[in-house]
């Protein structure tokens, strides 16, 4: 090999595999398009263990994914692992008639202990100028994400942050809005930082293109325990009551203080990319059971319902055996989120150790998305005789062909619709034509690509749709 040769492939393996920041990132909200799901499969010692709840999450996830056009990687210990894994994957999947190319069980000794949480082995994800390359950045010990990031070829990059809280830069620690505008993390209550901080923690600006972090003191070791943003401006958060606790069993009581403050520190401090105040929608955890079976104690604290997995068009959310509690639980996911398919996991054997499926599992978002913001409509609106203005923010690496508004008054009658104009860069508007007081207007946005790549907003529209209400 020649000398010109070999310095083109050093610059080509050296700009791929490798770089420190890229310019203008963003970090991509959990409900944007993914391409991929990644799990790992780790066998928790227990004589009496019930391999149904054990096995249940990665059967739904598989079937989710199979089901939404998802690749599913699950990376499981190798025949020569210094940890036990009892279960063969490749069996149950077959005798449960899961067989996709969308499924990928991989053997491969990627962490340090034997927990299976993904969520926090790496895997953090930016696009470059909001919608280019995609890159993955790591912290020091994410092993599973530098494997991952080599397997699927993005340019990978370590982090080391001047924090020095093993918990803080998990992965279940973090829950941004994909508009660079705030992230939310837990901190320890021993930890000595302050409770809001703006462009401080420099890591989550200058990678990950975030402008505000929250810090919020709790009891729980990540945020997703007790918080789940599911759009940019609402978010589910567990409630729990006294009667929840069993004085018998607990040793910690008063979550729901903690997390009380929680809300008035995100309702003070923060706000939407719209500028408006974020809402939550309280669902309480399931109370404290002990297991005799199996000997198990499941504290109320790690019975929660917003450890839960968006997975475009499907969500997954926890369950503990625990009536009337799951049901309910789910009832409020399908009110809070509708359009989507709300599906039940059950993650009892796995909340012992203070984990469900959104620890058990990390997004890798679409190589070519089409990202879109639009501060909707929503509730009462003053009427307006030159009728009411849909403006958007709509952006793709292949460019934007064209942007569609669907709109209609009557729940009997079709969408009408029309054509946006692109009026400034990336921004397109339209008008929904002026209609009487009283009248309910439901609208939704289609996004087409120079390739052909259609999104919508909501993403599950027209089965949902913004809807407004004229004074």
């Amino acid at each position: 090999m020649n000398l010109k040769l070999s310095i083109l492939l050093l610059i080509f393996f050296s700009s791929w595999f490798g770089f420190s920041q890229t310019s203008n990132p963003r970090h991509p909200a959990e409900w944007e398009e993914i391409s991929s799901v990644v799990m790992e499969y780790r066998y928790f010692k227990n004589s009496n263990i019930n391999w149904d709840e054990v096995l249940d999450p990665y059967i739904k996830t598989a079937k989710a994914c199979i089901e939404e056009g998802v690749h599913l990687y699950i990376i499981k210990p190798s025949n020569n692992s210094k940890y036990p894994h009892q279960a063969d994957l490749d069996s149950i999947f077959k005798n449960r008639n899961i067989s996709s190319p969308f499924v990928h069980l991989i053997s491969k000794d990627t962490i340090l202990g034997s927990y299976p949480w993904a969520r926090d082995h790496g895997m953090n994800f930016v696009y470059k100028n909001d919608v280019e390359q995609a890159y993955l950045y790591n912290f020091s010990k994410d092993y599973t994400g530098d494997f991952i990031a080599n397997r699927m070829r993005y340019p990978n990059a370590i982090i080391t942050p001047k924090i020095t809280s093993e918990y803080y830069t998990d992965g279940g620690n973090f829950l941004t809005d994909g508009h660079g505008t705030f992230n939310i993390a837990a901190t320890d209550l021993s930890e000595d930082l302050p409770t809001s901080l703006e462009f401080e923690y420099d890591y989550f600006y200058q990678y990950f293109g975030i402008r505000k972090t929250l810090n919020v003191l709790v009891p729980f070791v990540h945020v997703d325990y007790f918080l789940k943003l599911i759009n940019e401006e609402t978010a589910i958060i567990s409630y729990i009551p006294n009667n929840n606790y069993d004085i018998s069993i607990d040793e910690y009581y008063d979550h729901q203080y903690y997390i009380d403050r929680a809300a008035s520190s995100i309702s003070q401090y923060l706000k939407s990319a719209y500028g408006r105040d974020l809402k939550l929608i309280p669902i309480q955890n399931a109370p404290t059971t002990y297991d005799k079976k199996t000997e198990t104690i499941l504290a109320t604290s790690k019975a929660t319902y917003t450890n839960s997995l968006i997975l475009n068009k499907t969500v997954l959310v926890p369950q503990y055996n625990m009536a009337p509690f799951d049901s309910l639980a789910l009832n409020t996911y399908e009110k809070a989120m509708p359009g989507y398919k709300i599906v039940g996991v059950n993650c009892r054997h796995y909340a012992q150790f203070s984990g469900a499926i959104h620890c058990l599992t990390h997004e890798i978002y679409t190589d070519n998305p089409i990202y879109i913001k639009h501060k909707w409509y929503q509730g009462m609106v003053k009427n307006n005789v030159n009728g009411f203005p849909i403006s958007l923010v709509a952006k793709s690496s292949d460019g934007i062909q064209k942007a569609i508004l669907y709109w209609k008054i009557d729940e009997t009658t079709p969408y009408q619709s029309l054509q946006m104009k692109n009026i400034e860069n990336d921004i397109f508007e339209a008008i929904i034509p002026p209609a009487k007081s009283g009248t309910t207007i439901n609208y939704y946005l289609k996004i087409q690509n120079n390739n052909g790549k259609i999104m919508h907003k909501p993403m599950v529209a027209p089965k949902y749709s913004y809807s407004f209400m004229i004074e």
